[in-house]
């Protein structure tokens, strides 16, 4: 299943909006880090499209 995946960085605010797919409970976007080099710390919010 595709979803759209709204990612925010805790540490320095950026916003990210990919698409990803939705297998197993778990959503794979190969998103790694954010631009601030962030790696752990990041609210996720995903929606079906």
């Amino acid at each position: 299943m595709r979803v759209k995946v709204k990612i925010r960085c805790k540490q320095c605010g950026e916003k990210f909006v990919l698409r990803g797919k939705k297998e197993r409970g778990r959503v794979e976007t190969g998103f790694k880090q954010c631009l601030c080099n962030n790696t752990h710390e990041f609210e996720v919010e995903e929606d079906r499209y």
